[in-house]
């Protein structure tokens, strides 16, 4: 573990260096997972079969926000 593979660096301090970059990794993800931003009471996440937009929409308009296609059960009136 003491021999020198780059410059100064011994494999164990490279050893810990990769260690600690994938734990940063592993944190980051689980950051991100945590502060996902949930459905709320009037939101719900949808996939658009048309284009394959995937994010959260409306529970009463339920459009597609890149192709405008209606996305199932629209709640809202149709106003005339």
């Amino acid at each position: 573990m003491e021999t020198i593979v780059f410059g100064n660096f011994t494999v164990l301090e490279i050893l810990i260096a990769a260690g600690v970059i994938i734990g940063f990794f592993y944190l980051w993800r689980a950051l991100k997972k945590g502060l996902k931003k949930k459905n709320g009471p009037h939101t719900q996440g949808k996939i658009c079969f048309g284009c394959g937009w995937e994010g959260q929409v409306s529970t009463h308009a339920e459009r597609c926000p890149k192709c405008n296609k209606p996305l199932g059960d629209q709640k809202a009136k149709e106003y005339r």
